[in-house]
């Protein structure tokens, strides 16, 4: 059996490139004589992530195509960037954008009779983007099963008829790679805090963070901090913010996903304007505060509790009060374990729908 998934995967995002190792992990641990093949940007790097899986192997005709994880179908609200020079600007930093967008307007969803799947993504939010609503309810449609992530995705999919698995993230799952969590280091004179970031130009919050955030760095020293980029090819401008710092910066040319998430594992806590670096922090038992730059991160602070939010307007000073409040011996077990039972239940109702198909 053939079988494509497809994803934002080889973009240089750990977050993603996480997701599709746990994907790989999954149907090879579950599916017998199956042969994977990942789509995602053209990247040399991936091919060194995989274990037994073909990237973008050329007159791939599968059986099944799935889409991986991550947000498929949103809108981004755009209520200050009225120029066009605005969005040029916007599109010439993240050219990702624009192919994912010429994919949606002139490619299939699938190019033969191939079954289709979404499992663990996401969809929203949509800002009122009638045409963005209807291409997503138009794609989801078309699906012989589907998996969503969180309680919003799962509601759309009720408002629009379609029968969905509520799950989790897949990063939730028994799939995830199981690394030994290390605690706080009692000798260190201070607690080494991790600040997880992303380029965020999409409305005026997102500039509020960004400023904030480093206004923060520069006059707290209750703790060390370190800046982490999780996606460099996307994550431009914090780049060239951080050309000074010793910051910790995903490069999977020097790095293997386990590797990284033990460097990660050497914080004490964090601080996340990235989704998945927020899920990664709360596995490594990590006390983590998420940045509200996008309903995703809040939505996830209301799946597992133990995560704060920083709130928009980004205030320096409720964040000096939510690190104050970490709590270094935090226990995520009941929540990871509602979530990890979760994704697992839509990775095996997944896995009856094959069966009953094939």
């Amino acid at each position: 059996m053939k079988i494509n998934i497809r994803g934002a995967y080889g973009e240089t995002n750990f977050g993603d490139d996480l997701l599709m190792c746990v994907f790989e992990n999954y149907f090879l641990k579950e599916f017998d004589n199956v042969q994977l093949n990942f789509v995602g940007d053209e990247n040399g790097y991936v091919d060194k992530l995989l274990i037994d899986s073909t990237y973008l192997e050329p007159d791939f005709l599968p059986d099944w195509e799935i889409y991986g994880g991550g947000t498929q179908f949103f809108a981004f609200q755009n209520k200050y960037e009225t120029s066009l020079w605005q969005k040029l600007n916007i599109v010439l930093k993240n050219p990702g954008l624009i192919k994912r967008k010429l994919k949606n307007v002139f490619g299939k969803t699938t190019l033969n009779n191939s079954k289709i799947a979404f499992i663990g993504f996401g969809i929203g939010p949509f800002y009122e983007n009638q045409e963005a609503i209807s291409n997503a309810k138009e794609k989801i449609l078309e699906a012989d099963f589907v998996g969503v992530r969180d309680e919003v995705s799962s509601q759309y999919c009720a408002d629009w008829n379609i029968p969905a698995t509520l799950g989790a993230d897949v990063v939730f799952s028994s799939y995830f790679m199981k690394i030994d969590v290390k605690k706080a280091i009692d000798t260190r004179p201070k607690k080494k805090i991790g600040i997880i970031v992303r380029d965020w130009e999409w409305e005026e919050s997102g500039r509020n963070y960004i400023d904030n955030l480093i206004k923060f760095s520069k006059s707290y020293s209750d703790v060390e901090m370190q800046f982490i980029v999780f996606a460099p090819s996307k994550d431009k401008g914090w780049l060239a913010k951080l050309k000074n710092e010793n910051a910790l910066i995903w490069d999977p040319q020097k790095y293997s996903i386990n590797l990284f998430l033990e460097e990660l594992n050497t914080f004490d806590g964090f601080i996340s304007a990235r989704y998945h670096g927020a899920i990664i922090a709360a596995l490594l038992q990590k006390p983590v505060i998420c940045v509200e730059i996008e309903p995703k991160l809040k939505i996830l602070t209301e799946q597992v509790k133990e995560i704060k939010l920083w709130q928009k307007p980004f205030d320096i000073e409720e964040l000096v009060k939510l690190v104050n409040q970490l709590n270094y011996d935090v226990d995520y077990a009941n929540s990871l374990e509602e979530r990890k039972i979760k994704a697992d239940h839509m990775l095996l109702e997944f896995k009856k729908r094959y069966n009953e198909l094939y």
